[in-house]
């Protein structure tokens, strides 16, 4: 029987995982992009050519973390005046980045993670919704 603390430290590696898949699609869709090279040959420069490169696919990992740690927070104490509007509006955000010109990395990861935060709220009204 799994405790508490057992599920908090598995939904904690959960999110983590999930905010990594997001920094590193973004970054493979940049280099691809930027290199026009084959999916390996962006992983290759992603991880092996150059350090400085990793070290920044970390940190937007961790900033990934953090606005979605964030945002939790923000939506677990406001839970009870929240709505799907605001899963709606973060699909808007998400449209308007796609429209804006700016660095590619950046506009796909907050992209995705605009989206992966409204899914995430979406999970929680729709459990909050079966709760009694």
């Amino acid at each position: 029987m799994a405790t508490q603390k057992d599920k908090i430290t598995l939904y904690m590696f959960r999110n983590a995982f999930s905010t990594l898949v997001i920094a590193f699609v973004s970054f493979m869709i940049s280099l691809i992009s930027y290199y026009e090279c084959s999916f390996v040959e962006a992983v290759q420069r992603l991880f092996l050519v150059n350090i400085y490169t990793t070290l920044y696919f970390l940190l937007l990992w961790l900033l990934d973390y953090m606005i979605f740690e964030i945002s939790k927070i923000i939506y677990d104490t406001y839970e009870s005046i929240l709505t799907y509007k605001l899963c709606l509006i973060l699909c808007i955000i998400a449209v308007i980045i796609y429209c804006v010109p700016m660095m590619d990395l950046f506009q796909w990861n907050f992209i995705f993670l605009c989206l992966f935060i409204a899914l995430r709220q979406v999970k929680q009204l729709w459990i909050h919704k079966k709760r009694p």
